[in-house]
Order: structure tokens, then sequence, then C-alpha cells
């Protein structure tokens, strides 16, 4: 019935007293729950389990697995769904439905505002299970921007027994006393495996540069190429990272010799996430990663595309010639960002809020790192260790 990366009966055997579904249905979704996986699994208290599924659960699938947590249970659709919203969310619904009465998990935990989380967040609450909700913060007052996000995080707002936000309280409606600041996991990915990458991505979260990201493959795109040199002459803050098939073109050459770009082929997907999330922009003409940008907080331009826009959409569709004006535009009323530092322990907070809320710790607060298992029985005792000193 279900579709998994291994058959059902071959999960990890269950010997913990609670399990948690983290449950994606999209790539930024991924990025933010593959390194809470990581936790759950690295504390060994509360056994998680990571759902592939949405719209292309195949490509949430390769997401956790470039993230370096393979997907547990790969929740297929049993046909296309078509693009209406009704229609993905009824499907999405029926199969997980039949997921929670397979598995009947502890509790299920989804991030952010997309179909998938307002999906799972409602079936839960119908079959009594509680909803963690893990979101970023930017929950606002309009219930159109950004659009349907804003209105599904309001839904699973209702039906959500624990609230998990980056910081403070979260904006929009009030939540209630189970809201706890965590930080954005989405820190906690692997850092890039380049370090021309990972010294770019330092000097945006430190406030030095803006990035202007470019991921184009069709020629029809060349327009946007040969701009991207005028734009680096008239903004010496900005910095451009292009990638794809134009990368290796003509047209790409004089961005190889300048210092403040670099062009690549291909870009492994753990890196491209992590440059989109830090990008000011992201300029593409592929309509499935301009349709993720928001979620790792970045708006998009999508080249020549055929995006019909929605009230408070944060995607711009725009003739190649055109491109530039409108990245200029995004980079003139950009804010700076505010470089918040992480320290590496978003995913532990968020373990620990999980095992308070079950009653396995007394505090939902992380006060300090929380001893893996395995660690734990190795240690020696005081006793012990009196025993070794004499």
């Amino acid at each position: 019935m279900t579709q998994s990366s291994s058959p059902l009966g071959s999960l990890p055997e269950q010997d913990h007293d609670h399990d948690v579904l983290l449950i994606a249905g999209s790539r930024p979704e991924v990025a933010r729950l593959a390194p809470v996986a990581t936790a759950f699994n690295d504390i060994d208290r509360i056994r998680a389990l990571t759902v592939a599924t949405g719209v292309d659960p195949m490509g949430v699938h390769e997401a956790f697995e470039a993230l370096g947590v393979p997907a547990d249970v790969t929740l297929l659709l049993r046909e296309p769904p078509g693009t209406h919203p009704a229609a993905v969310g009824a499907m999405l619904m029926t199969r997980l439905d039949e997921l929670l009465v397979d598995l009947d998990p502890s509790a299920v935990m989804v991030y952010g505002g997309g179909m998938t989380a307002a999906m799972a967040a409602q079936v839960a609450f119908w079959r009594q299970i509680p909803v963690v909700h893990l979101q970023a913060g930017v929950a606002s007052d309009d219930l159109l921007c950004p659009f349907p996000q804003e209105a599904n995080r309001r839904i699973i707002g209702q039906l959500a027994s624990l609230f998990l936000t980056t910081g403070g309280a979260a904006l929009g409606s009030p939540i209630g006393p189970n809201a706890i600041p965590v930080g954005d996991t989405m820190a906690a990915n692997p850092q890039p495996a380049d370090l021309r990458f990972a010294r770019l991505v330092r000097r945006v979260r430190a406030g030095e540069s803006k990035l202007v990201l470019v991921g184009l493959d069709r020629a029809d795109s060349l327009g946007v190429l040969a701009g991207l040199p005028d734009l680096l002459e008239r903004e010496p803050g900005v910095e451009i990272v292009v990638y794809g098939e134009l990368a290796i073109h003509g047209a790409a050459h004089p961005l190889t010799r300048h210092e403040r770009a670099i062009a690549v082929h291909t870009l492994p997907l753990a890196e491209l996430v992590g440059l989109i999330a830090a990008a000011t922009v992201l300029v593409s003409d592929d309509p499935d990663l301009v349709t993720d940008a928001p979620g790792l907080g970045t708006p998009a331009v999508l080249v020549d595309g055929p995006h019909v826009p929605h009230p408070g959409d944060s995607i711009r569709s725009i003739l190649s010639p055109a491109v530039m004006t409108t990245v200029r535009q995004v980079l003139a009323v950009s804010p700076p960002p505010e470089g918040v530092p992480s320290d590496g322990k978003e995913a532990q907070r968020v373990e620990q809020a999980v095992a308070w809320m079950f009653g396995l710790t007394p505090s939902p607060a992380l006060t300090e790192p929380v001893v893996p298992e395995q660690a734990r029985e190795e240690s020696p005792t005081t006793e012990e260790q009196s025993t070794s000193e004499a």
C-alpha cells in the first residue's frame, strides 16, 4: 500500500516508547527536517521516521538523500493529481491518513505552511495524534501573503500541540504557551564542501555581500547571462554564482575572470539548497526550483516562465531582457541579513522540546548538550572513575 525506500515491515524495529513522523512535501521542508532527523537519531530517546511525499515525492526522496538522511518512507500518490490545490489536497489527505493508520505514530512533525504540512496536520488531528509545527517564524498578519502558505500556517496553528519557532513568539495570531524558540534548523545542515561557496555564504551572513544566484539551462535565457557583467559593475556589494548549461557557454567567460563571480556547470543539491537560502534573489528558468525558493526565504525570478501570479506571490515571471531590472529592484529593497549566529544546536533544541512534550525531560529548553544514548552507556560512572583513579 505504501511505497517506501524499504517495505514498511522492514522499517527500524520500534524499541522506543515514542516515535515521530517527520513529513516533508518539498525541498525546503526537507532542508529543515533532515537535521532534526539526525538529532533524533543521535540522541536516540525518540524514534524519528522521515516521510517523503507531496506532488513530487521522488524529488523529496532525492532531497533527503542529498542531505544525508535517507527517507524511511516514500509515500507515492496513486495517480498524477493535476495542478488544482483541491485535487492535490484530496489525494494527499487520503494517502497520509492510510500511513498514519499503518504506523500509528506518537506525533507528526511538519514544517512551514505548504500543502503537505496542512494536510498532514489535519489528518493527524482527526486521528488524535499530536502535531508539532516547526516553522521559521515568518508568519504575517496578511492572510494572502505569502499565498497560500500563511493561510495554511493558520490552519496548522489551530491544530498543533507544540510550536517551534526561530526565536521569540511567532508573528501573526497568538499561539499559546507551547511556543518554544529553537532557531532555524536549516543552519544545522552540512556546510558547502566547496570552500568558495562556504566562504561566500559566510560573507553573506555577515552582511558583507549580497548573493545573486543564477541557474540557466535554456538557450533563450542568454539575455540574462549577457546582463550579469553590467550588474557586477553597477552593484559593488553583489556577488554572483551561475550554474547550469549556460554556465559553460561562451557568453559566461567574462564572469569566470571576475573576482565576485563563480560559474559552475552543476551544483550538488545539498549545496544548491544552501546557496538558495543565502541568496538575496534567485534567477532561474527552472519552474520547480523557483517554486521552492520562497520556502527557503528567497524571492525568485522565473525567466520566461508561464507562472500565474497569486496575491502575495514572491515569484515573478519575467521576459529575459527585463530580468536585470527586476533583480536590481529586489536588491534595492532587500534588507541586510540579520546576522544571527548559529550555535549548531537548533536540531537538538527541537529534539529536547519534543522529549519535553512526551514527558521524557522536565524542561523544554536545552540548557546543555544532550548526550547521545550510546555515549551515556559507554561513559564511566562516578564509582567507576574513583576505582580507576585509585
